[in-house]
């Protein structure tokens, strides 16, 4: 008897193994995504907030009419629930920014647009953004 429960715990161990594995690969693959995400999210948000500084806007104070005066018109205007936004690109916006100028050195971030989300009168956001082709 001793005999058979070596062996069934040797298959269950074995058996198990490949199970465990997959496991582990899985737990590793989410923790991986997990941490590009966050890395991806924290560099946005880095950008975002260089951008703000070297534009001099202040969310939840800047207003239209300030922003248009500093700015000049934005590329386009929309209104997307409840909200206005604001489209500049980036490169237009760097001619008369110099600080971004580094900004635009990399191709990824010269295809972008500074988009200004406006809750009434009042900067609510602003984000760098892929504009849709």
């Amino acid at each position: 008897m001793k005999f058979k429960l070596g062996a069934l715990f040797v298959a269950l161990v074995v058996t198990a193994a490949p199970a465990q594995a997959d496991w582990l690969n899985a737990v590793k693959d989410g923790a991986s995504s997990a941490l590009k995400e966050t890395k991806d999210s924290a560099k946005a948000a880095a950008l975002n907030t260089s951008v703000r500084t070297a534009l001099g806007l202040t969310e939840g104070k800047s207003t239209q009419a300030a922003i248009a005066e500093k700015l000049g018109e934005p590329a386009s205007k929309t209104e997307k629930d409840g909200k206005t936004l604001w489209l500049y690109d980036v490169t237009v916006l760097s001619a008369s920014y110099p600080t971004l100028t580094e900004l635009v050195k990399t191709q990824e971030a010269a295809q972008k647009s500074v988009q200004l989300s406006f809750t009434a009168d009042v900067l609510n956001k602003l984000e760098l953004i892929t504009p849709a082709k």
